[in-house]
């Protein structure tokens, strides 16, 4: 029989059950198997990042008195957005790698996925065609920190 895997992620966490049912039992229970945390994820982009010495200049200001040149005023610590977009990259990358690893030590299995609306996409293409093809079902919601025991019913509801 294969087995059955829900794979929930978010930018800080991975969390894999196996859906196993025991003797005498109806309904399926969920069982954790794996579960990875990413620090980088769940900090700020800029707090591997900080350096002082590597600040760029602030707007443009008129110096207090008429006819002073304009001065630069205040310090930004990075261009935001190439660095931010850069971080979610590589945390999305760890994410899939850790999941391409699971399930490619488990070839048979088929599986199930959750993450946010902002990660779900990008894992998935992250992620080789012939794990893809084994995909179940797929839900565009944050559901690492629901109770496990109500992970199958969200999947069985979208079902």
């Amino acid at each position: 029989m294969n087995t059955r895997y829900i794979a929930v992620a978010d930018h800080a966490h991975l969390r894999i059950f196996a859906e196993n049912t025991e003797v005498g039992q109806t309904t399926p229970g969920l069982e954790e198997v794996y579960a990875l945390d990413f620090p980088r994820g769940k900090a700020s982009y800029v707090a591997a990042e900080a350096d002082f010495a590597g600040r760029f200049q602030g707007s443009k200001q008129q110096g207090a008195s008429p006819g002073a040149p304009t001065a630069r005023t205040g310090m930004s610590i990075d261009e935001r957005l190439p660095l931010q977009r850069e971080t979610d990259r590589r945390n999305l990358d760890d994410i899939a790698g850790a999941l391409l690893v699971f399930l490619s030590r488990h070839p048979q299995a088929g599986w199930d996925f959750a993450a946010g609306p902002s990660t779900h996409n990008a894992i998935l293409e992250r992620l080789p065609e012939d794990i893809r093809a084994r995909l179940r079902r797929s839900l565009a919601k944050d559901l690492v920190n629901q109770p496990t025991d109500g992970l199958l019913a969200r999947f069985d509801r979208a079902a």
